[in-house]
């Protein structure tokens, strides 16, 4: 085919910034930038509370979504347009313009993808872009969420709780060495058998929003315990018969000095071995008057002693020792009772028991019972028979585990529940907690934000590989009905019915080629479409140019072979399209 060149004044050569896309690189750093946006919004919100944010990192990630798509959206048309008129320049069929337009949308991507080379790159870049700019957005979103998280701070706070307990508090000496109560000790026994917690002032400094966890110090006690002793227990004969197997005792005492000393004593069966050989452990510990720090733990305007903070044989963190006259074995009767003379007193109340052995000639079996009066035996006795280990063993299976960090445990709770009534609103101690607050915060995933960055990036250069090769169009091109009509006119599709649908007229224009020939105008006039080049086979028909003007024109004439008559010619078409005149 040859073309018809057009007389045209000198053109000046233009700067490539005229037609530059600048559109698409507009759209595709809008791309850049919400994917950067993105990153830093999850990286920063990683461990920062919900609060702290007014708006949440996922509403921030739906907002460069958004921002993303649009700008994506743009890309993507401009890059199908540069696609488009590439290959028009180049020379191609219309059918191939017409997929690389329709970029495989809906049913039309296997049609596309059969169609041709070109085409089907178009198809498969625009899948892929389509496929990675949906995925981007769900992995970024699965990339934060929020979770529940202990935040943990130091804070002062305040107490009431005094550091020694006066004597008589806790009730007064009888002739016979025994404490009588009064009704305050009542009232802590009744708190304590219900493990009731403490009220604190609902003022600032006492409450605490959170959980505080802290030491305070109070009137208590610090204990050595000696090393344990063992004692071995026949159980095979009667001559253990009322044996004791279990036993828990707290007596007032002077000690070498003649200074009152509390001593635990606590008996039980640790180990039972062949032929119903028992060993009795038997512990002891002495106790003396102390300013001690307490664990104590803070609820809002709720407190309780810390067990968790106590280790056996390991006395509270001591502050300094006291000794109370009214600890004193000489203390005259009717006087008033110290701390251990009152803590001597809760034991024997309500924790001392003795358990001993007795044969049961009908069940064959030795069984443990009083003269108690407790019943602490009964608490830590194991019950079960593999508890013994031995079947053998059914016979004398008694066995218990020990009692006394149990009791030390309780004791402690005790002088804190005396300490804390006895300076209730009257002797404040301060003391620095530990805080932990449930928050909620931002948790940023790393296994989402890298394949969500990777799969965005992809998706970005993969948009902006369709401009590669625009500044070979030399003018700005869109698919506009008005620059693709003003370029191919109408003549080509004359003999197709004004009523065709798309499918109908790609079927009958599908093999037609075109080359569509560019060049740019003089400084202040438009860029022009120079030639169109059009090249078909209809049987019988030769299309011409003729005309003149802006536009297509075309000429239908009759050429047939030499010696045929009424058989096929192959015809050829050229069609000039130009603006001024010819």
């Amino acid at each position: 085919m040859a073309g018809v060149n057009l007389n045209e004044k000198p053109k000046e050569k233009r700067s490539i910034l005229t037609w530059t896309p600048w559109l698409e690189i507009v759209a595709l750093s809008a791309i850049l930038i919400c994917i950067i946006s993105s990153a830093v919004v999850v990286t920063v919100s990683h461990d920062k509370e919900v609060s702290t944010w007014r708006i949440s990192p996922a509403v921030w990630l739906a907002i460069f979504s958004a921002i993303s798509n649009v700008a994506f959206s743009s890309a993507l048309a401009t890059g199908i347009a540069v696609r488009f008129w590439l290959r028009a320049s180049n020379g191609t069929q219309l059918s191939q313009l017409h997929y690389i337009w329709d970029h495989g949308r809906g049913l039309g991507f296997w049609p596309a993808v059969k169609s041709g080379s070109e085409a089907r790159k178009v198809t498969l870049i625009c899948t892929i872009a389509y496929f990675v700019q949906f995925s981007s957005g769900p992995l970024f979103q699965r990339s934060t969420h929020t979770l529940a998280q202990n935040r943990v701070v130091k804070q002062n706070m305040f107490f009431d709780i005094a550091n020694r307990i006066p004597d008589g508090w806790s009730g007064n000496w009888q002739s016979d060495r025994t404490v009588i109560h009064n009704r305050r000790v009542m009232s802590q026994i009744q708190a304590w058998y219900r493990n009731d917690s403490i009220a604190v002032p609902s003022t600032e400094g006492y409450i605490c929003d959170g959980t505080c966890s802290g030491s305070v110090r109070g009137a208590g006690f610090v204990y050595i315990c000696a090393p344990t002793t063992y004692e071995p227990l026949d159980l095979s004969t009667n001559a253990s018969h009322r044996a004791t197997v279990f036993h828990i005792r707290a007596e007032l005492v002077a000690d070498e000095r003649s200074e009152p000393v509390l001593t635990l004593l606590t008996k039980h069966i640790d180990k039972l071995e062949g032929n119903c050989q028992a060993t009795v452990k038997i512990d002891r510990c002495n106790i003396t008057a102390a300013v001690v720090e307490h664990p104590v733990i803070i609820q809002n305007s709720t407190a309780w002693f810390d067990h968790s903070a106590l280790k056996f044989n390991q006395s509270l963190p001591i502050i300094s020792p006291y000794i109370s006259a009214g600890d004193s074995l000489t203390t005259p009767i009717n006087s008033g009772v110290g701390p251990l003379a009152g803590l001597q007193a809760f034991i024997s109340g309500h924790m001392y028991d003795n358990a001993t052995t007795t044969f049961n000639t009908n069940l064959k079996k030795w069984l443990f019972a009083g003269p108690g009066p407790g019943t602490l035996a009964d608490v830590f006795f194991k019950a079960e028979p593999w508890d013994f280990g031995n079947h053998s063993l059914i016979s004398c299976g008694l066995i218990w585990d020990s009692p006394t960090e149990y009791v030390l445990a309780n004791m402690h709770e005790w002088q804190f529940r005396v300490a804390e009534r006895v300076g209730r609103g009257t002797e404040r101690q301060s003391f620095e907690a530990t805080k932990t607050v449930p928050v909620l915060v931002f948790w940023s995933e790393n296994q989402y934000l890298g394949p969500a960055l990777a799969v965005a990036i992809l998706g970005l250069l993969v948009v902006a590989s369709l401009s590669w090769g625009w500044w070979r169009l030399e003018k700005p091109v869109t698919l506009s009905p008005l620059e693709t009509g003003k370029v191919f006119g109408g003549e080509i599709f004359r003999a197709i019915r004004g009523d065709a649908t798309v499918n109908e007229i790609l079927r009958e224009v599908k093999d037609v080629g075109v080359r569509v020939q560019t060049e740019g105008g003089n400084r202040g006039q438009e860029d022009r479409i120079t030639r169109v080049e059009v090249g078909m086979e209809r049987p019988n028909k030769v299309y011409t140019t003729t005309g003149s003007g802006s536009g297509i024109f075309l000429a239908e004439g009759m050429e047939r072979s030499e010696g045929s008559q009424g058989g096929s010619v192959t015809g050829s078409t050229r069609v000039q399209s130009h603006h001024g005149q010819v």
